[in-house]
């Protein structure tokens, strides 16, 4: 009796197990082709020093993929690449090749992660087959956009001229007598787009107002993908309304000015105005209404970014960096080393 059980007790886990991994690997679970086919050398592998051909691939794969399929997914995937100026033969030479001798490594030309893509979309036995024309074709230009994504991230590292690191610690940071104010702003993605800006900009804090996503509060998860990891350097304080905000920043910081970026008869040209050394609150407000009315009138200036075309403004993701960036330049401060 106890056998029995066992028995039917492995059988149920073995069943629960392979619809668990047919779920995973379905066509539907993602369109990340590094999960959707498995890479390569997961699939097989081959002794070091060892010559092979597209053959033995095949044979190694022991499955029911032929040459006809893979000559079908090559054609598709050669002209999605094409479309987008790769060169698809000397891509195909630099996978075969880096399987021809493992010991030769990967092309510096392609990179490891494009080529182990290209081998995967070639070779993966996990793909649905036959595919349809439709379901094919999406599916190479998908591949091709990834490869793209991954030579462009390959060229981008081999440059020594590009930076491609963040600063390891926080105390790195760089700050100035600047202070963001953002007053009921609607889009999570441009709070975090404006944190990433303060970071970059050295703004010492950023006040955040009534509907405003904050971090730790309404919409934080929406900001942090936008704002990777800026909303943990830029120090931040949230406020029910601009009112509230804008008596703290009189009594916490009574020597700065506080400039509201708006389009108005009032305004100035922000590339006139004299940015006080002393200390600078620069207002955005939402991306419809704009700046509060109501404490337009408390504001020490109005500036404005000109507009040559038929909208009215910016959004406030873009205008922030402009008018950041020519406080800095005005203070004239020194270049990184």
């Amino acid at each position: 009796m106890q056998r029995l059980i066992i028995f039917i007790t492995i059988i149920m886990i073995q069943s629960v197990s392979r619809r668990t991994v047919q779920a995973f690997l379905s066509p539907r679970s993602s369109h990340n082709y590094n999960i959707r086919f498995p890479l390569l050398h997961r699939c097989y592998s081959f002794p070091s020093g060892t010559t092979t051909n597209e053959e033995n691939v095949i044979t190694s794969l022991n499955s029911e993929i032929t040459k006809e399929i893979i000559d079908e997914r090559r054609n598709r995937l050669w002209k999605s690449l094409r479309e987008l100026e790769i060169d698809a033969q000397e891509l195909d030479e630099a996978a075969i090749s880096s399987l021809e001798d493992p010991t030769l490594g990967y092309d510096n030309r392609y990179g490891k992660s494009a080529i182990r893509t290209y081998r995967s979309f070639l070779y993966s036995t996990k793909q649905p087959t036959p595919l349809s024309t439709i379901s094919a074709t999406a599916a190479a230009h998908r591949c091709a956009r990834q490869i793209q994504f991954l030579l462009n991230r390959h060229k981008s590292h081999q440059a020594e001229f590009v930076r491609h690191h963040d600063a390891p610690q926080q105390s790195s940071r760089r700050t100035f007598p600047i202070i963001l104010l953002l007053d009921n702003v609607r889009s999570a993605f441009n709070v975090g787009s404006i944190f990433r800006t303060a970071d970059a900009c050295g703004v010492s804090l950023v006040v955040t107002v009534g509907i405003t996503p904050h971090p730790g509060g309404s919409g934080q998860e929406k900001l942090q993908k936008s704002a990777l990891g800026a909303e943990r350097l830029v120090p931040s304080v949230h406020f029910a309304t601009t009112r509230q905000a804008m008596e703290f920043l009189r009594n916490e910081k009574s020597d700065y000015q506080i400039i509201g970026m708006e389009t108005t008869e009032r305004s100035q040209l922000y590339s006139d105005y004299s940015y006080p050394a002393s200390g600078v609150v620069l207002l955005l407000g939402n991306e419809v209404t704009g700046v509060d009315t109501d404490v337009m009138n408390d504001l020490d200036a109005i500036v404005e970014i000109p507009m040559y075309g038929a909208k009215n403004s910016l959004n406030i993701a873009a205008c922030a960096p402009v008018v950041l960036y020519e406080v800095l330049r005005q203070w004239n401060l020194p270049k990184l080393e």
